[in-house]
């Protein structure tokens, strides 16, 4: 049986025991900020058995993608070493809500094996929780189960807990024999058994009957009303049915592998020569996934948890031989795949592949240089009782984008250990400086529920500027979701009452125009006099509505909407303007990225706030513009004691200076001044080179060692003068010293074969003696400023007696 068929044969034949068949939601949990993903099929129903929520019906059906990277639910680290783990997988789920209990899911559960899929009775084994008679009975006189394969166990296999408090219950849970040859242990004295530690007995389907509430102190108090909560793993009963025990040959998969085989020219082996093909097939499954609900690859939370999987997959993509960005190619078998059923990720199929290609462009830029930083690292590690240090993992997280586990999964490939908590001490140390460093530099900010910030403010105008920044946070969301796409969504932000900053998912950069066009768009909203709706909703009412909320943000039941016609509809307990008119005028000022895939864009709202922006930059214009006169000023006064006359552009200030005319103004003065300065570098270097021929007459012998000797004190020359006159010197000579000095500069040249015996900084040392000064330099050139040239000669008499 094919999965897509799997799937609808399950859903389809809940329905028809009256179940209402739900969507799938997004992987990133609404209202739940203590998960990272969507990890069960109950997960969306969580209020309910908390009883905080309802429903409009008490029976459901769906398939859920699960995603498990985190927490006691975390496979990542097994994922490609056996054929069996996955980061994402569907969960097929039933569900009552005060409904049907124990007798209608067991009997249920076994039609749907056994009836519709056909499994065969006599491989088929119930669990049940060990005081839970009631359950036994149900399978003995319900169903026509084998009775000794109904098996009891206790609290670690048979008793479900949502947390350390809160609902829970006993389970059952169906369990698969899958005959002796799937033994992966059979040696003595191994036994394989329900619930053993081999691969013979498989889970297919968990059956939860909610029945208690557990309180801090530990005891069980039976609920108002009981629940339903089941799941099974498609992947696994695909494999099953495909005849397959690996869910990696199963359709689910293969489409995926066979692209990865035709992009590498490596066929897939189902042994461990096939982990590359099975990293990169889970691995872009959940990419695909959670960029479609709008996860991006970042340095926090979620965002690298993708980044990690995403570097991870492209390290064993680079084993296969594939050194160009790839992962990007393998959405196309994967919405091939699930698109029938997941149409979301077949709607944002463009915007996924480019996160990702933009993603692994960023990542091969270093992973060449961090693979070879890694060898050597392990060769030391070689020498260390086989341990890489945590110094060399941070290098390698901080430096080359190399994720922890990556490191770590790589070292075990070549029998080492990772100084975990020593890399824990280096990232601890790195953050503190990043947090100090923030610190020194951030603003006192008092942070506002739905995911912004903004001063507090107590005087009524500044309300007012506070009111039109806020509203024009959610126009600017609003256009830019209009004209880049629905992927965007709030990252972060900030309100003052002199400007705004809007933070928000996107992957590459806007371009001038198009941040014209937003502004255009924003301010045409702004002209429109729109009213500003507040009012209070029932949450789920407001999402029906198409309110938008913060991803991870907790909720109350009733929450306050904020509409602007039918541009705008957020979810916000922010200050706001009664309409648009009121802003007057908005004016984005910069847009950047601040992590990969979160860009940011800051904007003043209000004639006032514009103009004293404006005022500011113009006054800011006009000072850089008269430091760059007075440059001009001193290089055209340089230029004329060597004959050479220029003109200065011309520059006067008015009220009609714009702001616009000023910047234009500035990059004509800007440009002016370079031409003049790369003119006066010729005429200098030319008049430079008019000196060297009569000075080379004056070289002469010093000393018993064949040392030939140079110096002279020159007019009106700069330092860069005297390099280029001591580099025309010094050329195609031998056992050649010179000394020229000129102001208070000097410097020192030493020909290459004499540079190492003598050397240019030990000649600066004992002239700066007796001159003062201060320089530096190397064996072959030294140079100095800040000395009294009237001690010169003095310091080049010392020098010859010494020589």
């Amino acid at each position: 049986m094919k999965s897509a068929h799997l799937r609808q044969a399950f859903i389809d034949f809940f329905v028809s025991k009256g179940h209402t068949a739900v969507k799938s939601s997004p992987v990133v949990p609404q209202n739940d900020p203590t998960l990272l993903f969507t990890n069960a099929g109950m997960n969306q129903f969580k209020d309910v058995f908390l009883g905080q929520g309802t429903r409009d019906y008490t029976r459901a059906v769906n398939s859920q993608v699960c995603i498990r990277v985190s927490g006691k639910h975390n496979d990542l680290e097994d994922v490609g070493l056996d054929t069996t783990h996955l980061t994402l997988f569907e969960m097929l789920g039933n569900w009552s809500f005060g409904d049907y209990y124990k007798k209608e899911a067991i009997s249920w559960a076994w039609e749907f094996l056994t009836s519709v899929l056909n499994l065969p009775k006599s491989k088929l084994y119930a669990t049940v929780y060990k005081t839970d008679d009631e359950s036994i009975h149900i399978w003995q006189e319900t169903t026509d189960i084998i009775p000794e394969h109904v098996l009891k166990f206790g609290d670690k296999e048979n008793f479900w807990e949502m947390g350390e408090t809160g609902p829970c219950g006993p389970c059952s849970e169906l369990h698969l024999d899958r005959g002796p040859r799937a033994c992966d242990k059979p040696r003595l004295p191994h036994v394989c058994a329900v619930n053993g530690d081999c691969a013979r007995y498989i889970e297919l389907w968990n059956l939860v009957f909610i029945q208690y509430n557990r309180h801090a102190s530990g005891v069980l108090e039976n609920l108002p009303s009981t629940h339903v909560d089941t799941g099974a793993g498609l992947e696994r009963l695909a494999a099953y049915l495909q005849h397959t025990s690996s869910n990696y040959e199963t359709d689910l998969f293969l489409p995926i592998i066979q692209k990865i085989e035709a992009l590498s020219g490596i066929r897939y082996e189902d042994t461990p020569k096939g982990m590359p093909h099975r990293v990169m097939a889970d691995h872009i499954r959940t990419l695909t996934f959670s960029i479609s609900d709008n996860v991006m690859p970042s340095n926090e939370g979620r965002g690298y948890v993708l980044r990690r999987l995403l570097r991870r997959a492209l390290r064993y993509a680079a084993q296969l031989g594939l050194k160009d960005p790839v992962l990007h190619t393998l959405v196309d078998p994967v919405i091939e795949v699930m698109g029938g059923h997941f149409e979301a990720i077949v709607q944002r199929k463009d915007f996924i592949k480019a996160v990702i290609k933009a993603e692994e462009e960023g990542f091969l830029r270093t992973l060449q240089s961090g693979l070879i930083q890694f060898d050597l690292a392990a060769q030391k590690a070689s020498y260390h009782d086989q341990l890489l240090s945590g110094e060399e993992a941070f290098k390698l997280y901080d430096t080359f984008g190399f994720p922890i586990d990556l490191t770590q999964l790589m070292a075990k490939e070549k029998g080492l250990r990772v100084d975990q908590e020593g890399f824990d001490q280096a990232l601890a140390q790195a953050r503190q400086k990043s947090r100090q460093h923030i610190k020194l530099h951030q603003a006192n900010f008092k942070a506002i529920p739905m995911g912004g910030e903004a001063r507090i403010v107590t005087d009524p105008a500044e309300k007012l500027d506070m009111a039109k920044h806020h509203t024009s946070t959610h126009l600017l969301q609003a256009a830019l979701r209009h004209l880049l796409g629905d992927h965007v969504y709030q990252a972060g932000s900030l309100v003052d009452t002199h400007r705004l900053r809007f933070d928000f998912s996107h992957f590459q950069s806007i371009d001038k125009k198009t941040l014209d066009t937003i502004e255009d768009l924003v301010n045409q909203k702004v002209q429109e006099d729109i009213e500003i709706e507040v009012f209070e909703k029932p949450l789920e009412e407001a999402k029906a509505m198409g309110a938008m909320a913060l991803f991870g943000e907790k909720y109350e039941d009733i929450v306050r909407v904020i509409r602007i016609g039918d541009f705008s509809m957020e979810l916000c307990v922010g200050t706001h303007v009664p309409s648009t008119s009121v802003i007057e005028k908005i004016k984005i000022i910069h847009e950047a990225a601040i992590s990969a895939g979160t860009r940011r864009i800051e904007a003043l709202a209000g004639t006032k706030a514009i103009q004293a922006y404006e005022s500011e930059k113009k006054q800011a214009v006009i000072d850089r513009i008269e430091t760059k006169m007075a440059h001009i000023h001193a290089l055209i006064e340089e230029k004329n004691k060597f004959g050479q006359s220029t003109l200065p552009p011309l520059f006067s200030l008015s009220e009609e200076n714009t702001l616009i005319h000023l910047e234009q103004k500035e990059n004509e003065i800007v440009q002016f001044s370079k031409d003049l300065e790369k003119s006066l570098t010729h005429i200098k270097n030319k008049e430079a080179g008019n000196h060297v021929q009569d000075l080379l007459k004056n070289i002469h012998a010093i000393g018993t060692h064949g040392f030939r000797f140079l110096s002279s004190t020159l007019h009106d020359y700069d330092m860069s003068m005297l390099r280029v006159l001591g580099d025309n010197l010094i050329t195609h000579q031998i056992q050649l010293i010179v000394i020229l000095a000129s102001g208070n500069h000097i410097l020192i040249r030493v020909s290459d074969d004499i540079c190492v015996q003598l050397g240019a900084l030990k000649l600066l040392s004992q002239i700066t003696q007796i001159t003062g000064g201060k320089g530096g330099g190397k064996p072959s050139i030294a140079q100095a400023g800040g000395i009294d040239i009237t001690r010169f000669e003095s310091a080049i008499a010392f020098v010859k007696s010494q020589l």
